[in-house]
């Protein structure tokens, strides 16, 4: 089978994965949202945040090292695996034992509990790593989709059984635990097993491979959350929690979509590196079908904010409105330069890598201070300022690395960019003329109108995109 076949099976079912739990998970959790208060999120995205950078310590970059690593024998798995064991029990001793210092700095007393228990996950996480990395280094992603899809829905049944008898943000902190705790039994019973070696001898060119993705990664990490980190000095944790399920919702397609395309990308591409050719061609097709799909579907979210706040949420959730108007605006620019950083980075380009980290966390951090100090409003506008800035100092090198002119890139961006403002301005002219309907029924209207107000404006401006896309959605069904 070839490496695109391979990958378009992959992911196929990584998709499906993602599709089924999401589904599951956003049923769910239009009821929790309900349930629960815009202050029990807050809380929950500070303890996320510590969760997050302490995971990508712990992991120590060692199951990328087993993705990635041309060959090793089995005592240095045995190694890798020991060492993971090692790294994830004592990180989280270390964020348990440090839960009241981190409710002091974020000044929640609320927190330390919360933050002690959820740093079970990542010792839990560390026991099933082995199986996990041999399955995606082989892009067998069918048997990690059903677990997928069974993490999803056992999660949201105990966030969602627990939020019913008001256990409040402890209804999300055991949802993500019982989720984990599936996920790692699951990998254990299926996946391959092996037996622990507490040594690191023989294994130092993993653990210095190792070492230098911690490092990106959790530069990373630290800078995507660094919105919640530097929000919660000069917001309320109210308003923090009406951010976080804003930016949930908004980021939605790229956190669940290009995490799972990164995830087939980086073996995929790597394997081809001998073929730039066929790189760019692909790399081409990738961002014009992304670029088809994530306009319309981001940019309709904004288009849509009102009505879906108040018809999904509830009135007690307005407030977040104008953040689910202005957030969901940059993600599909983001969605598209994270392909190209992705293929950089398969292709070797760790320099450029870590020059745009630099980048990101001079402008974004800034950005985000700047735009605190008018509340809500501000910190979300941030990210319309911040990210195209920094973009402007990095795409071009990773451009010109990779081999393609921008004019190509631009091309297959501007076709779905430009019928998803056409809807946009559509659906707003239509909101005038269902003044005084229900909501429920505004909400439905509006989407089945700007659905299609996109598909006709795309077939005149570029039928080729709209071709695309309706192919590749006949591969994935057809395998």
């Amino acid at each position: 089978m070839s490496i695109e076949r391979k990958a378009i099976s992959a992911l196929k079912w990584a998709t499906a994965a993602k599709l089924v739990s999401q589904l599951v998970s956003w049923a769910g959790t239009l009821v929790v949202v309900r349930l629960l208060t815009p202050e029990d999120y807050g809380l929950m995205a500070k303890v996320s945040v510590v969760l997050a950078i302490a995971a990508a310590i712990a992991e120590f970059g060692l199951e990328a090292a087993i993705v990635r690593w041309a060959e090793f024998t089995r005592d240095e798995l045995r190694k890798m695996y020991g060492m993971s064991l090692l790294f994830g029990a004592g990180i989280t001793l270390l964020v348990a034992a440090a839960a009241p210092l981190i409710a002091f700095l974020f000044r929640e007393p609320r927190l330390v509990w919360p933050v002690a228990c959820a740093s079970l996950q990542i010792f839990i996480a560390a026991i099933a790593v082995v199986p996990s990395a041999l399955w995606t280094r082989e892009l067998t992603f069918r048997p990690l989709a059903k677990i997928e899809m069974t993490v999803g829905i056992v999660s949201i049944a105990v966030t969602l059984l627990l939020a019913s008898l008001g256990k409040g943000v402890w209804s999300l902190v055991f949802g993500m635990l019982a989720g984990a705790v599936v996920r790692t039994v699951a990998l254990l019973a299926f996946g391959e097993r092996v037996r622990p070696l507490f040594s690191a001898r023989g294994i130092g060119e993993q653990l210095k491979f190792g070492l230098t993705l911690v490092n990106s990664r959790v530069s990373y990490i630290a800078l995507v959350q660094s919105d919640i980190m530097i929000g919660s000095a000069f917001l309320s944790t109210v308003q923090i929690g009406q951010y976080s399920v804003a930016q949930q919702l908004a980021t939605l397609p790229m956190s669940k979509v290009m995490g799972t395309v990164n995830q087939i990308m980086l073996p995929a591409v790597a394997r081809q590196q001998g073929d730039l050719p066929r790189v760019r061609q692909n790399l081409y097709k990738s961002v014009g079908l992304v670029a088809t799909v994530a306009f319309p579907a981001l940019w309709g979210i904004s288009a849509v904010a009102p009505e879906l706040v108040r018809v999904l949420f509830g009135q007690k959730w307005l407030a977040i409105v104008p953040a689910l108007v202005i957030l969901p605006l940059i993600v599909p620019i983001r969605m598209i330069c994270n392909i190209l950083y992705t293929t950089s980075l398969a292709l070797g380009n760790r320099a450029l890598e870590l020059r745009n980290t630099i980048i990101n966390f001079l402008l974004l951090p800034t950005g985000f201070y700047v735009g605190a100090q008018w509340g809500l409003v501000g910190l979300c506008s941030a990210w319309l300022v911040t990210i195209p800035l920094a973009y402007s100092f990095t795409v071009m090198s990773v451009v010109r690395f990779i081999g393609v002119p921008i004019s190509g890139l631009l091309a297959e961006c501007a076709a779905p960019a430009a019928a998803a403002a056409i809807m946009y301005a559509a659906i707003a002219a239509l909101r005038f003329l269902l003044a005084g309907w229900p909501n429920s029924v505004a909400l439905v209207a509006l989407i089945i109108a700007g659905g299609l107000v996109y598909c006709g404006a795309l077939a005149l401006i570029s039928r080729r995109h709209l071709v695309g896309a309706l192919n590749f959605s006949r591969t994935m069904i057809g395998g």
